[in-house]
């Protein structure tokens, strides 16, 4: 239980199938379990393997996109992953592989496929519905186990793991903030530029997540 519990805090420390009559706001859900849960955007099925819900947003130039990430429910089968479609020039409205022309940012525990106990970052580029691949192949991030003590499967909800990602729409440049170490990035290159730009998803998959506190802003520069 010991080796479970840090390796499913690896997945959250680097810290529809029903659509509920409730106020989503500006978000539409496409598949999942998708309700508002104290001013924050739930998903709450545990066994939506494609959950995913839309917001129009204009992106051009250089934008950033702040949010955080607490956890629910779905750590104890030791798979999940969760992130968020940048650029989408035309969401798909149910359940889809891909959603239109975007570039998806995603961070998956997944040991059966990667034959490794860390979490791992991908960046895919969606085509359209069912048309998605990886730009980059896969790279763990390991926490230092100094930042795991004392964390336990039963206390993961009471944690939150920011997350912070800037785009350059021109250039196709990405960095994304590490939230464990402070100041610190990553920096890579999605091959092109990026010209879709007119809405955001957030997307889990076998997790139940709920997501919040979201600022969009538009830096001077990259």
């Amino acid at each position: 239980m010991k080796r479970l519990s840090v390796l499913i805090c690896l997945l959250l420390l680097i810290v529809p199938a029903v659509l509920f009559a409730q106020n989503l706001g500006d978000w539409r859900a496409a598949y999942g379990d998708w309700r508002m849960i104290g001013g924050r955007l739930a998903q709450t099925n545990t066994r939506a393997g494609m959950a995913q819900a839309y917001m129009p947003i204009r992106q051009t130039g250089v934008v950033q996109y702040e949010f955080d990430i607490r956890y629910i429910d779905g750590a104890m089968d030791q798979y999940g992953g969760f992130g968020v479609h940048v650029g989408i020039d035309r969401p798909h409205t149910r359940k889809s592989w891909g959603n239109g022309r975007s570039f998806l940012l995603w961070l998956t525990y997944d040991p059966k496929a990667y034959g490794g106990s860390g979490v791992y970052g991908q960046a895919y580029k969606s085509v359209n519905h069912s048309t998605m691949n990886l730009v980059h192949p896969a790279r763990a991030y390991m926490i230092p186990a100094s930042r795991l003590e004392g964390i336990y499967v039963n206390q993961l909800d009471r944690y939150v793991l920011p997350v912070k990602i800037r785009v350059n729409y021109d250039t196709g440049w990405v960095k994304v903030w590490d939230p464990i170490i402070p100041d610190y990035l990553y920096r890579f290159w999605l091959g092109e530029a990026v010209r879709n730009g007119a809405h955001i998803s957030v997307r889990t998959n076998s997790l139940a997540l709920s997501f919040g506190n979201f600022r969009i802003s538009r830096p001077a520069a990259f």
